[in-house]
């Protein structure tokens, strides 16, 4: 007797469902053991975008909220409350599905560096990294960066898209001088820790597979050799031609971090938290120090103690023209670290005093332009 043709397709059928009840199950997991306080306000963002020769640039306002409990953009104009374009469809490492919501914001990217957005970076709690091509009327193709997934991590929040460009003494052969840098925040759902992550954004080549997280160099210790020397020549073009580090903070990170002359600085609560209370700024902090490219030594020690995180961080030009970096809230200011330093051109781990006037550009957050570039 003849089989009917739905048969046939049966496996099949049945090997698509299991995979669209697998990634619910997992969304649903991953957001289960997600404290509400994990998640920032979803605030819309304001493009800048490319309009036609005669209109300039266009304004439109990105949203990212959650479908049916899967993560998805909306983009709308500014005098307009109806949607242009949705995107709640996303390539897997194996198929095309739903995301897990977004807690992270969506970063845009300027990958032609014409000063108007074309490109979104968007990152679900799971850890799966997109790159979408965006203008003024919709979404365009999008493809998947990085698959991070851990079962102990929840990427929760982005520090931003760092513009980065390396000098030729500093640059392994191959990679980019100009190129991006995406900083990601990331909770451990058992001990509420979080672990700051930095990803080195394609240029001009694309990847040929996703990202995984083996593939990005633990920094969270440094060795006696390293804390003494420094890093070795060959350590260092390891680390800045690999995909990207990740570091653990031993603590809650309660703003986002600031990026200053090639150094991360981070206020992280130590105490007053877990895995299911949110630390505040009232708790004991340190600042952390860390170098942008290789997550190494800025200073003789990553870590300077605060009584606590309240206010923002804030540089301060000191009389004679050096930089300092304070806690500015409504009351006071907390001096955190004086004497700032920048990172160097010399060597890898070279610094030098960071000096405002000397740097008009020194709001630009990757680090400064000058004679022999901007590192």
């Amino acid at each position: 007797m003849q089989s009917q043709p739905w048969l046939k397709l049966a496996p099949l059928l049945a090997i698509v469902l299991l995979t669209l009840l697998a990634t619910a199950v997992f969304c649903f997991s991953a957001l289960a053991t997600t404290p509400e306080c994990w998640r920032a306000p979803a605030e819309p963002r304001v493009l800048e975008m490319k309009g036609s020769s005669s209109s300039g640039p266009i304004q439109r306002f990105l949203h990212h909220n959650d479908h049916d409990g899967a993560g998805q953009l909306q983009l709308y104009s500014a005098d307009s409350p109806l949607v242009l374009a949705s995107l709640h469809h996303w390539p897997l490492s194996d198929s095309t599905g739903a995301a897990a919501a977004f807690y992270a914001r969506p970063e845009p990217l300027d990958s032609d560096y014409d000063g108007l957005i074309d490109h979104l970076i968007t990152t679900d709690i799971i850890g799966r990294i997109w790159l979408t091509q965006v203008n003024a009327t919709g979404f365009g193709p999008t493809r998947l960066l990085a698959d991070l997934a851990q079962p102990d991590w929840r990427f929760i929040a982005s520090a931003g898209v760092m513009e980065v460009s390396l000098p030729s003494l500093l640059r392994p052969d191959g990679l980019a001088g100009r190129h991006h840098k995406l900083l990601l925040i990331a909770r451990n759902i058992t001990t509420g820790e979080d672990a700051l992550f930095t990803l080195r954004l394609p240029t001009y080549v694309p990847l040929a597979d996703p990202i995984e997280f083996d593939a990005l160099f633990d920094r969270t210790v440094l060795t006696e050799i390293e804390r003494e020397e420094g890093l070795s020549s060959e350590q260092w073009r390891n680390i800045v031609n690999s995909a990207g580090w990740w570091a653990r903070l031993s603590g809650q990170v309660t703003q986002p971090p600031k990026v200053v002359a090639g150094v991360i600085y981070s206020a992280v609560a130590g105490s007053d938290f877990n895995a299911e209370v949110c630390a505040d700024q009232s708790a004991e902090h340190d600042i952390v120090a860390m170098q942008l490219h290789s997550g190494g030594l800025v200073y003789s020690q990553r870590r300077f103690r605060l009584l606590n995180g309240e206010g923002q961080l804030k540089l301060l030009q000191q009389p004679d023209g050096t930089a300092a970096l304070v806690l500015d809230n409504t009351d006071e200011q907390q001096l955190v670290l004086s004497d700032l330093q920048m990172i160097s051109s010399a060597c890898q781990d070279c610094t030098e005093q960071l000096k405002l006037d000397e740097f008009p550009r020194w709001l630009k957050l990757a680090t400064y332009r000058h004679e022999t570039g901007a590192h």
